[in-house]
């Protein structure tokens, strides 16, 4: 199975300038506005906690749209429940008195596979993470460079 494409800004391997503009032009556009980045009226309050704090850590990266909203609620959900699942995990145990496994690993088992591919989907790996800095720090360091903009000719 072919791997997703991930953002031009999180890619690897060599892509000309141009198509670097490009890339980063069309998805943007597709990105759309950000002003409407609000938690579902459906989420419970934890939920909507973990929404808040997933956009303000999102947010800077510029990587959310309004668009975007329904896999950060996606997102707090699954973490909302995996959360849930550990807490009655750690309050009845791992197992039963007769050694029967607690459902609820089953199901927190089914939240982590469904989290692992929402922050696949978000860019959320320690890894995208990282991409994301190094892109970030070299761009910032681009703007302030007065070398660089004596050479573009941007004076």
């Amino acid at each position: 199975m072919a791997r997703p494409t991930k953002s031009v800004a999180t890619r690897t391997g060599h892509m000309s300038k141009k198509d670097i503009d490009t890339r980063l032009e069309y998805e943007a556009k597709l990105r759309g506005d950000a002003d409407k980045i609000r938690p579902p009226s459906f989420l419970t309050l934890p939920q909507k906690k973990i929404f808040k704090g997933l956009v303000d850590h999102l947010m800077p990266a510029g990587l959310l749209g309004n668009i975007d909203v329904h896999i950060v609620a996606q997102a707090a959900v699954t973490i909302n429940r995996v959360q849930e699942c550990e807490k009655i995990i750690n309050e009845t145990g791992l197992v039963d008195d007769e050694g029967n496994i607690n459902p609820q690993v089953k199901i927190k088992s089914g939240y982590m596979s469904e989290f692992f591919r929402i922050c696949n989907e978000l860019c959320l790996s320690p890894q995208a993470r990282a991409k994301l800095a190094n892109i970030n720090a070299n761009a910032e360091a681009e703007k302030v460079d007065p070398l660089l903009s004596i050479i573009r000719g941007n004076d």
